[in-house]
């Protein structure tokens, strides 16, 4: 997304330096703009606990790049799975409520421990960051595709006038690696030439709306007016919301949702109201093993983030927090609360919209099985979808030779060989730049990296040809099967 027009992520591996890992330091928004470096675990857990990075994906993310920070300075004697096993467990405790983080963690130690070779473990640690990262981001912006299908029915039923939707927090592309959860609809409804008004809730007390929220649409030119947290019961009782989209530090896989303190308040109104009441969110973000969101941790923070408020004095141009109350008085500040499912209209997911309930979760994620322990089985990680007849691609994303990331939609595989495909694709990709890219059969489907090494326009056609790097034992297996029944396909169809 955009700041002052320009390109930004959330959290990015510095191009030059491998042992530093960029962030925006979002405590200095949106007066200052400041681009922070982290080169340790200890930076990691520092921007996490201290919210200089916030939010469930871009926790996760950050998690990650700590892990493999954590593996980049293990010392000889110590070896990486040591120092990762100890670099989980700072981490986990940073913040307890988002499930990404965990997540993140846990995919980093399970895809390190595949490897023997103490230098190849930290070059995996850092692959599977950037890895982490970049889904986070190709996962939201599907969430957008799917999310513009509300916002699209309601514009038609107004007949075109402006779509108000309301939004707490801030589950924008400040809140991820990019395009955000419950933002990523409203950003493709803008794409699509559909009018969207947005209602941003301040959201006390670190006040991520007015601070965050706010200002991203700005950039992004969504008109949007920021009200008081009480406010949106108002709003609805007189007709003046049309739709809630809100996102979630962790759902339950029966579809209990924990979000930004507020959030729960919001859906009660929504349902008194029959107004659509909508969760975003990435599979990342779903707790495969809780049944019920009672359980779910819910962190406490300092009173003094309810005492006291920080911002831009005008006069003196400086960031100042003050004191709201008198000295003495107690606070208690309670970061998250849990909205059950019965008031979710339904969860947007990058799979698609669906039911907040055990069985359409579970029948949109079938990967998710439970053995009969009732424990819930390793996930499959990927990043897009393959159709059944193995013969397109809904997502690929190129990172060209100075780092720069698209992404684009509807290839389709043209040849395949014994170590790479030959794909048309919908833009021009170019000779040397990095394709990351998932394939497979049905449910059977692995994230695989190559270097396009060809490159040419045949019949106003875009035509690529990649060459995978460092396939595994398990990636040539699935690659195998994608062949064969690539091949099969193409007999069929010839």
């Amino acid at each position: 997304m955009h700041i002052n027009g320009h390109s930004f992520r959330t959290i990015w591996p510095d191009p030059e330096y491998k042992g530093i890992v960029c962030i925006i330091d979002q405590r200095q928004l949106p007066h200052q703009f400041v681009i922070e470096s982290l080169t340790s675990l200890d930076d990691s857990i520092r921007a996490i606990k201290d919210m200089h990075v916030r939010g469930a994906g871009l926790i996760g993310a950050t998690a990650a790049f700590g892990m493999y920070l954590a593996a980049a300075a293990a010392a000889p004697d110590q070896g990486v799975d040591e120092a990762l096993k100890h670099a989980a467990v700072e981490l986990n405790r940073s913040r307890p409520t988002a499930r990404n983080l965990g997540w993140a963690v846990e995919r980093v130690l399970r895809e390190v421990k595949k490897i023997a070779d103490e230098a190849a473990k930290k070059e995996m640690a850092y692959r599977t960051a950037c890895e982490i990262a970049d889904e986070d981001a190709l996962f939201c912006r599907q969430i957008g595709r799917h999310g513009l299908e509300l916002i699209a029915a309601i514009s038609k039923k107004k007949k075109g006038k402006a779509v108000n939707i309301l939004t707490h927090c801030n589950a924008g592309w400040l809140a991820f690696v990019d395009y955000g959860s419950a933002t990523a609809p409203i950003y493709a409804a803008r794409d699509a030439g559909i009018a969207v008004h947005v209602w941003v809730d301040e959201t006390r007390p670190w006040n991520q709306g007015a601070k965050l929220t706010a200002w991203e649409l700005q950039q992004e030119g969504i008109p949007n007016t920021l009200i008081t947290d009480n406010t949106g019961g108002h709003l609805m009782q007189n007709g003046m919301v049309d739709l809630v989209i809100v996102g979630s530090d962790r759902t339950t896989h029966t579809g209990d949702v924990a979000n930004k303190i507020g959030t729960y308040l919001k859906a009660l109104a929504a349902h008194d109201n029959n107004i659509p009441f909508y969760v975003a969110l990435p599979s990342s973000t779903i707790d495969w093993e809780l049944e019920d969101g009672t359980g779910i941790p819910i962190e406490q923070r300092s009173g003094d983030e309810i005492t006291r408020i920080s911002g831009m004095n005008d006069i003196t141009g400086k960031i100042e927090t003050v004191r709201l109350v008198a000295v003495g008085t107690q606070a208690v500040n309670y970061s998250f609360d849990v909205t059950p499912a019965r008031l979710i209209s339904g969860l947007i997911t990058e799979r698609g919209i669906v039911a907040a309930n055990k069985e359409a979760i579970h029948a949109l994620y079938p990967e998710r099985k439970q053995n009969e322990t009732g424990t819930a089985m390793n996930p499959v990680e990927h990043r897009h979808f393959i159709r059944k007849d193995a013969l397109h691609l809904l997502d690929y994303l190129v990172v060209d030779q100075n780092g720069v990331q698209t992404t684009y939609s509807m290839g389709r595989t043209l040849d395949v060989s014994e170590n790479g495909l030959k794909l048309e694709t919908t833009q021009p990709i170019l000779t040397g730049d990095t394709l990351l890219i998932s394939v497979g059969v049905e449910d059977d489907i692995i994230d695989l990296r190559g270097k396009v090494v060809h490159s040419e326009v045949l019949d106003g056609r875009h035509v690529t040809g990649i060459e995978f790097q460092d396939i595994s034992t398990e990636g040539r297996r699935v690659f195998k099967k994608y062949t064969e029944a690539y091949r099969s396909a193409q007999g069929q169809t010839s």
